[in-house]
């Protein structure tokens, strides 16, 4: 008797949990040792593949080209266009990188030279300020701050030049990627059609309806950063240009990039500029900066959780909660995986592996609200 309860509950609901608690061991798994950085190389592969097989069948099907050569023609073509873009932007960033390092020092004398000479134009008068102390001492705050910048990008450049030993795995590594790219896109539908074999049809479908929740999250993701990304530069370059700041379009850029980390955000440029401005007597770049960076904050906690929501199909709150307890579990790659083991749990749910939440039905309490106000507005009327 007990045991046909157990074997009745097993089939029901333990069987359903066994797996919800073996996917999150595996996922830990993966995560703790660094089972990814193994398969690194063959993952970029196969999403380069995956972006270049279209290109190639469409070759083969229009003009008869045959795989080898266009794969060959493929990775020649638009992942050399890629790499080039790369290694330019890469250099671009460097060199701005060693130019600031060189330029701390005159901006650290010329905010402390204007916060000088504040003092000695108000004088007593300054006493009488509420918070006339800590103007009074900003200008070491800041002196100390841009120390601490200073040392910070000057730590970084050895640090770059320490990973120069690590150039024969980077090497290793990049042979390996493109050889897996070339045999991955010539043979993409036969490698597919390869693993589809070793497995029966209701667990292939499975797989599927899985394999593009999990792609749909992250693709979802990086399309919603990009969107927010695209909203922010044309904000910045929007006001930048207006307000005639110079290389407006290279901050905004810088300022989109960083928008799209939450521990950092626009607001960190936007307002120690802003207020460099305010105490330097530029109050409308000062103000413009703020409004800048008003309308970003505002725009992007507007959209953020709609455009996410959307692009992923999961209800805003849920997609919130998810981004946020990532985050805080295992810090930033927690916001894309976050919301991509949500989907997980949702794909799970989809192909009966685990249960489905209980449909939600129209409250009684709704209909009685639309009634009663109803008939206060025909009373009103009346």
């Amino acid at each position: 008797m007990i045991e046909d309860k157990i074997e009745s509950w097993y089939k029901r609901i333990g069987k359903k949990i066994g797996v919800f608690l073996l996917v999150i061991v595996a996922i830990y798994v993966i995560l703790r040792l660094h089972i990814i950085g193994l398969f690194a190389p063959f993952i970029v592969a196969w999403i380069f593949a995956s972006l270049l097989n279209p290109v190639v069948t469409w070759a083969y099907q229009k003009f008869k080209v045959p795989r080898g050569i266009g794969t060959i023609l493929s990775m020649l073509s638009i992942l050399s266009g890629l790499l080039a873009i790369i290694y330019i932007v890469v250099q671009k960033l460097w060199e701005q990188i060693v130019n600031f390092t060189k330029m701390l020092p005159e901006i650290s004398d010329e905010m402390i030279h204007q916060l000088n000479h504040i003092e000695l134009n108000l004088g007593d008068r300054l006493q009488l300020i509420p918070g006339a102390y800590a103007l009074t001492n900003l200008d070491g705050i800041i002196e100390k701050v841009i120390e601490s910048l200073s040392s910070f990008l000057t730590s970084v450049i050895p640090t770059i030049y320490g990973g120069i030993s690590k150039v024969p795995d980077i090497i290793l590594f990049t042979i390996v990627m493109f050889l897996a790219t070339f045999f991955m896109t010539r043979d993409f539908y036969n490698i597919k059609a390869f693993v589809k074999a070793q497995f029966s049809d209701t667990i292939i479908d499975k797989i599927v309806i899985m394999q593009r929740g999990v792609v749909g999250a992250i693709g979802g993701y990086v399309r919603t950063q990009l969107i927010l990304m695209s909203i922010t530069f044309c904000i910045c370059l929007v006001g930048l240009f207006l307000f005639g700041i110079e290389y407006a379009l290279l901050l905004s850029v810088i300022i989109a990039i960083i928008d799209a980390f939450p521990v950092f955000g626009s607001g960190t440029i936007l307002i120690p500029w802003a207020v460099y401005n305010l105490i330097v007597g530029h109050y409308s770049i000062g103000l413009g900066l703020l409004g800048i960076y008003g309308i970003i904050f505002v725009t992007r906690q507007i959209m953020e959780p709609r455009i996410l929501a959307s692009q992923i199909g999961v209800y805003a709150l849920v997609t919130v909660m998810a981004v946020y307890i990532g985050y805080k579990t295992i810090g930033f790659f927690g916001l894309i995986v976050g919301p991509a083991l949500v989907v997980v749990l949702q794909m799970l749910q989809n192909v009966g592996a685990l249960p489905k939440f209980k449909p939600v039905k129209k409250p009684e309490y709704e209909g009685e609200y639309n009634e009663k106000h109803t008939s206060n507005r025909n009373n009103k009327r009346s």
